[in-house]
């Protein structure tokens, strides 16, 4: 469970500091030539991460430990 819990964590920073890396691991090998995510998914990729984040410490964690 601590694995999970870690893992989680981990991705969601990782998805809040390096949005765009996502985007290219899911469309960017479907374009050809050069593409960029917009501003507004990359803006929604760290506000998903942050609430996720939020609701994990907040409803996991107390499980987890306590």
């Amino acid at each position: 469970m601590v694995v999970f819990a870690v893992l989680f964590v981990l991705l969601a920073v990782l998805n809040f500091c390096f949005p765009a890396f996502g985007w290219y691991l899911r469309y960017g090998w479907m374009v050809k030539g050069h593409s960029e995510p917009s501003n507004a998914y990359i803006l929604m990729c760290r506000i998903s991460s942050v609430l996720a984040l939020i609701l994990f410490f907040v409803f996991f964690i107390p499980v987890i430990f306590f």
